[in-house]
């Protein structure tokens, strides 16, 4: 059984509102990044499954049972920290179109990176915690 088990939920393409735009425009689209990322915790280490199911309602993605909005919800997100030639704390300032917690929690394609790599990293944490626990008691 894999520790992190993600499912993206989709009825169809993302309709981006009036005059906005959305990170990922298509099923598709989310669908290559989700398994790029799954790629990315494989190589990592991490046991992952990962499966794309087209069902009706709204497009969503749930990671261990939960929706990655209820994972994100009261989860502090902080900027990289990095070191500078003078050793001193500086934050690297990134530009981009959007702030990458700027997000239509309508529209599950419109995620940021951060917020879904943030997201997955607490699915995982959560799970191995419960492994732990579990082995933990066995043992007992």
């Amino acid at each position: 059984m894999a520790l992190v088990n993600i499912v993206y939920h989709h009825s169809g393409d993302p309709k981006a509102p009036e005059g906005k735009d959305i990170r990922r425009k298509s099923v598709k689209e989310m669908d290559e990044y989700m398994n790029h990322l799954v790629v990315e915790m494989k190589f990592a280490g991490v046991s992952t499954k990962y499966e794309s199911v087209e069902q009706e309602g709204p497009n969503d993605i749930v990671i261990n049972g939960r929706r990655v909005e209820d994972i994100l919800d009261g989860l502090e997100i902080r900027r990289p920290e990095v070191n500078d030639e003078n050793s001193v704390r500086s934050q690297v300032i990134v530009v981009t179109e959007r702030s990458p917690d700027e997000w239509d929690t309508g529209i599950i394609e419109d995620i940021s990176d951060i917020l879904m790599k943030n997201a997955l990293s607490k699915a995982y944490a959560d799970a191995d915690k419960l492994r732990i626990k579990e082995l933990r008691n066995s043992s007992d």
